[in-house]
């Protein structure tokens, strides 16, 4: 136990004593409801105010999300081996840069999606998923269940998206999308980065916003994931600099310039992802003599090419081509100056 809470502990004991013995039993119940809250109440104050920066491991994510009052709960590591049957091989679903991703099924009977973090180098990327998600619920964002806090790892446990994620969908070559499918996929994408931006205690930049980021459940919505890069801004606060972090292509190069987080950031990402949605193309095609840049290609083709050749051939076609004008220039407007770039409230609207 701290100190802080110790001595807070005994004064409040104290407090109590006085109380019930001189004005009666109900008086000092309120009494002590209300200095409860105005500590909690003081206590997140300070705790979001110092959340500008990176997010500076200074105590345990467990610690933290106490005073952040979380949806997510601490879930034993007995039942973490327990749902993935010991990390068994036969339940591997994926590989991240922080570790392993594994299916499993809690006690409860939730089927989740378990990601196993090496401390050692990527203790940062478990306290920024937690605390960005942790105390937030949307349906386009995954749902944080759980986590499991150990000595030398620890576990983020998810709500398992059984479709997989965009990446597989776009570029896979057994699965397709259809044009409605691809606009829903957009229009969730967007709710999410919306809600995120506009989140009340502060702006969420997610900072690397991809297909592969990018899950579909059962219903193919879409629920952004991987907040190990995110930051939090407090309100009103334009940006906080940082060291570029990211995806290669996905990355605002006005970001690698002036090393500024913003949500503006978020804007660009998802328009190259928009970008993709229509076309089904990578970031870049290395396979061509000069490899160009998806956003340039799809510029080229507005001033007096032909549209239509940046459409997924899967498709056939099937789809309005007024339509996919819209979305297309919509998408190059995500990927323009940052100072022409919609919010993603407009995106939403426009989609």
């Amino acid at each position: 136990m701290s100190p802080f809470v110790s001595c807070y502990l005994q004064r409040q004991n104290k407090m109590d004593r006085g109380i019930w013995g001189l004005i009666g039993p109900l008086i000092g119940v309120a009494i002590i409801i209300l200095i409860i809250s105005w500590r909690l109440l003081k206590r997140r104050y300070k705790l979001n105010s110092s959340q500008e920066v990176d997010c500076i491991i200074t105590f345990s994510a467990s610690k933290e999300l106490v005073t952040k009052e979380p949806l997510s709960k601490e879930i034993p590591i007995k039942e973490i081996y327990a749902a993935t049957n010991s990390l068994n091989d036969l339940n591997f679903i994926g590989q991240g840069i922080a570790g392993k991703v594994y299916k499993g099924v809690l006690s409860n009977g939730w089927r989740v999606a378990v990601k196993h973090i090496i401390k050692d180098g990527y203790a940062e990327t478990f306290v920024r998923e937690v605390t960005s998600l942790s105390h937030v619920r949307h349906p386009n964002l995954v749902a944080l269940r759980g986590y499991c806090e150990e000595e030398d790892q620890c576990f983020l446990v998810y709500e398992l998206c059984s479709k997989g994620n965009l990446s597989e969908w776009l570029f896979g070559k057994d699965k397709i999308l259809s044009w409605i499918q691809r606009l829903e996929i957009a229009i969730g994408s967007a709710r999410g980065l919306w809600f995120l931006h506009t989140y009340p205690e502060g702006c969420i930049v997610h900072r690397d916003i991809k297909p592969a980021n990018i899950l579909l459940d059962e219903d193919l919505e879409a629920k952004l994931s991987d907040f190990g890069l995110s930051k939090v801004m407090d309100l009103g606060v334009s940006h906080v600099s940082s060291e570029v972090r990211g995806t290669f292509g996905y990355v605002d190069p006005e970001y690698r310039h002036n090393h500024h987080v913003n949500a503006a950031g978020d804007v660009y990402s998802f328009g190259i992802v928009l970008l993709q949605i229509l076309s089904g193309k990578r970031v870049i095609n290395l396979n061509v003599r000069k490899p160009l840049p998806l956003d340039k290609m799809a510029k080229l083709l507005t001033q007096g090419g032909d549209i239509s050749e940046f459409a997924d051939p899967r498709l056939n076609g099937e789809y309005s081509m007024e339509a996919f004008e819209i979305v297309l220039m919509l998408a190059l407007s995500c990927t323009g100056h940052k100072q022409q770039r919609p919010s993603m409230e407009n995106v939403v609207t426009r989609c």
